[in-house]
């Protein structure tokens, strides 16, 4: 599949089209509302497609499907993913393709097209941005409430523990907390050595993810 064109070979695209002036108005909006949050956001979704990717090929097809989870359900052979229309679709040896997506919730994209069903669910991480679209991209030495897990842990690894939502780099969580990745892996660091936080590898990369305590402490002070 062909990469999807840049923003900025978008915009050059309208501009030749003759549509300057939407151009102008698309560049303006991407500049204000998603760019500055834009390295979070692609984050958790580069993350998503690792973590569905390594459940397909470990553990195959039927448990990714059953994992996707929210009111999506695989019960062999039936996919049942619900949508604004009711609608019913048999397949043979189509091509299915799944796309996750931010801020979702309710809304459900779903198409066809002769032998291809496509449909979005929300991702895992999008808990991270939503509602914390302000926070994004702010150093955690912002002012905030002194919480229980904070004075506990303090900023940095309260900040975190609480940003491991799902299993996630040390990169994705440096884009998604604003701190430097070096700073970061000094907290998972010290997180893994008090077994709040466990490490494997999928192919070149380490994925950090909350063991049975940190989620429990997450659960009880984590605010």
């Amino acid at each position: 599949m062909e990469p999807s064109p840049a923003i900025e070979d978008e915009l050059m695209a309208l501009r030749v089209a003759g549509h300057d002036r939407f151009a102008q108005l698309m560049s303006d909006y991407w500049s204000a509302a998603v760019a500055p949050y834009w390295p979070a956001m692609r984050g958790v979704l580069e993350e998503e497609i690792l973590i569905r990717g390594r459940t397909l090929v470990t553990c195959g097809a039927d448990m990714m499907l059953r994992e996707l989870g929210g009111r999506i359900r695989w019960e062999r052979p039936e996919l049942n993913v619900p949508h604004q229309a009711d609608l019913d679709w048999s397949m043979t040896d189509g091509r299915l393709i799944i796309v996750s997506v931010l801020f979702a919730r309710g809304t459900r994209v779903f198409s066809t097209l002769h032998d291809t069903v496509a449909f979005s669910y929300q991702a895992q991480g999008a808990a991270v941005l939503s509602g914390h679209g302000s926070d994004i991209g702010k150093p955690v030495d912002d002012p905030r409430p002194r919480d229980s897990l904070t004075i506990l842990l303090g900023r940095g690894r309260a900040a975190v523990l609480r940003a491991l939502l799902s299993p996630t780099t040390t990169t994705g969580l440096a884009s998604s907390i604003g701190l430097a990745p070096s700073t970061v892996s000094q907290h998972l660091a010290v997180l893994s050595s008090a077994g709040l936080v466990r490490r494997h590898r999928v192919g070149p990369r380490v994925l950090y993810e909350l063991e049975d305590s940190g989620v429990i402490l997450l659960s009880e002070l984590g605010g």
